[in-house]
């Protein structure tokens, strides 16, 4: 009886007990909940190491990837100033830099050499796409061979740059080229570092760009300003001369200077002259005033000294001339060189200009690996005298079935090419007086002045230049000379082969896609699966 009694009492204690501890518990629970309530957000947040180091990384790869950009872009800056990294894509190579410039920039030239344009570079090139192109060739010239430097001046901000070039023309668009080591300079005008339509000129006499020459005049004012000994080259004047403005050209863009001589008005040829050239007279010069040209070529008995005569077929006869020239071993009839064989034509139109051929000397070494053509037209026979104890060579002779037309007034209606005199011809001689030490006092005589006239000085397919070049370059130890051709910007395009257009057709439109695609992928997959 005890234990029933017992029972309901156990019970009630077990129930006290369970309620005290659920209250507990609850109570546990709401001081938890209010401990996190009281928490920051942060800090109630649970940490996740994997999330935290994938960010990590991904911040890293960014900055390191924004750095690498930084860093690449400036290594490109740094090799686009010093390196051409550009393309050329015109059909006639305008933003290309001749292959003679290269080479006289990177193996000849060996003094530094600045060019100074006169105005800011965004300025200057942003004229005309004709002041572009001359600006590229400017800057490709600063990186080919390390001795050029281009500079820009804004003349409005430096106004007293002017006063160290007194007497001379400066302006806005001009550039002047100096060399510290000889302190002597030039400046080119835009009316010389580009062509102009002649045609147009003449017809509505306004000026419009044709093409650039500023290679050509660059690398001629180098020349000049470079050279330390100054090779004088004097044109005689006063006796109705031919124009010898291009033969004058071509020698000064290479490094001579040229000027005038008056043998009438002059007692004595100044001796620091090294050539005197008489351009085919029309005019006789009397005996008095050749006589200082033997005087200039004996110099003191020292030698050394130099005459070239040119010939023309428009001259009349000048026996004073041509005594002087028998004194030296030469001289030169009174005809024109006609060549009946078709093959030596120039031109089907006539037959007195025609394909010459270079003889194997000293002074044309340099002409006969040209692989190109000696023009010569309406030229006289230069003929070597046996009554001279002077060297004589000849540079140049007419191909065989040449022959000889006298020369006079009018057209000879008789004349017959079967009985005229035919054969081989002389076409430039050289004259040497040779000093007991080796030293030469030489005379050259050209049967013609077409030969080094304008059209055939530039015709593409013609050593002219070279051969004159060759002549002047051998006699006064020069380096070799240069001749460069003008750029036009007429017809400018931008050519592609077939096989070329197939091979960019196949890169954009099938490799560079499917690359892309490919990439994509395998981010999208790699991704997917993490």
């Amino acid at each position: 009886m005890s234990k029933e009694k017992k029972t309901p009492k156990n019970k009630e204690i077990q129930e006290e007990v369970i309620s005290e501890e659920i209250k507990e518990t609850e109570a546990a629970e709401i001081d938890a909940e209010n401990s996190e309530e009281s928490k920051p957000e942060k800090a109630r947040r649970k940490f996740n190491a994997r999330s935290f180091k994938h960010g990590s990384i991904s911040i890293v790869l960014t900055v390191v990837f924004i750095a690498a950009v930084v860093v690449v872009n400036i290594i490109v800056g740094l090799i686009s100033e010093r390196f051409d990294t550009t393309a050329d894509l015109t059909n006639s190579g305008l933003y290309t830099l001749d292959e003679t410039t290269e080479n006289y920039l990177a193996n000849t030239l060996n003094t530094d050499i600045t060019l100074t344009v006169l105005r800011t570079e965004k300025d200057f090139e942003e004229q005309s796409a004709a002041y572009k192109q001359i600006n590229e060739l400017l800057k490709k010239m600063e990186m080919t061979g390390g001795h050029i430097k281009v500079n820009y001046l804004d003349l409005d901000q430096n106004p007293n740059y002017t006063s160290q070039f007194k007497g001379e023309t400066l302006a806005a668009n001009y550039i002047v080229v100096e060399c510290e080591k000889t302190g002597r300079h030039k400046i080119l005008s835009p009316y010389e570092y580009f062509s102009f339509s002649q045609s147009y000129l003449q017809t509505y006499g306004q000026y419009v760009v044709e093409g650039s020459n500023i290679e050509q005049e660059a690398v001629s004012a180098m020349l000049a300003v470079s050279n330390e000994d100054v090779i004088r080259v004097a044109f005689t004047e006063g006796y109705g001369e031919s124009d010898s403005t291009a033969l004058r050209n071509l020698l000064s863009k290479n490094g001579y200077e040229t000027e005038t001589l008056n043998l009438t008005t002059t007692d004595t040829i100044d001796p620091d002259i090294d050539f005197v050239i008489m351009y085919a007279p029309s005019i006789d010069p009397d005996a008095s005033q050749l006589s200082k040209l033997d005087k200039y070529l004996d110099n003191g008995g020292a030698y050394g000294k130099n005459v070239f005569y040119f010939a023309s077929t428009s001259q009349p006869e000048t026996p004073n001339v041509e005594s002087f020239l028998n004194d030296w071993g030469v001289s030169v009839g009174y005809y024109r060189i006609g060549q009946s064989d078709a093959n030596y034509l120039i031109s089907s139109m006539t037959l007195f200009a025609h394909l010459q051929e270079i003889a194997d000397t000293e002074y044309t070494q340099d002409v006969l690996d040209s692989g190109l053509y000696t023009l010569g037209a309406d030229l006289r026979p230069v003929y070597v005298l046996d009554r001279s104890s002077n060297d004589r060579e000849v540079l140049m002779t007419t191909y065989d079935n040449a022959f000889l037309y006298p020369l006079g007034e009018g057209l000879d209606e008789n004349f017959s090419i079967d009985s005229a005199e035919s054969g081989t011809f002389n076409d430039i001689v050289m004259s040497s007086h040779v000093h007991t030490n080796g030293a030469k006092s030489r005379l050259c005589v050209v049967g013609s002045v077409q030969i080094s006239g304008d059209s055939f000085l530039s015709y593409n397919n013609a050593n002219n230049p070279e051969l004159f070049l060759g002549i002047f370059n051998n006699i006064s130890g020069k380096d070799d000379g240069i001749t460069i051709k003008s750029k036009t910007f007429s017809n400018v395009t931008f050519e592609m082969n077939a096989a070329t257009a197939n091979v960019l057709a196949v890169v954009l439109c099938i490799v560079i896609p499917v690359l892309v695609t490919v990439l994509g992928i395998v981010i999208w997959v790699r991704r997917r699966h993490r």
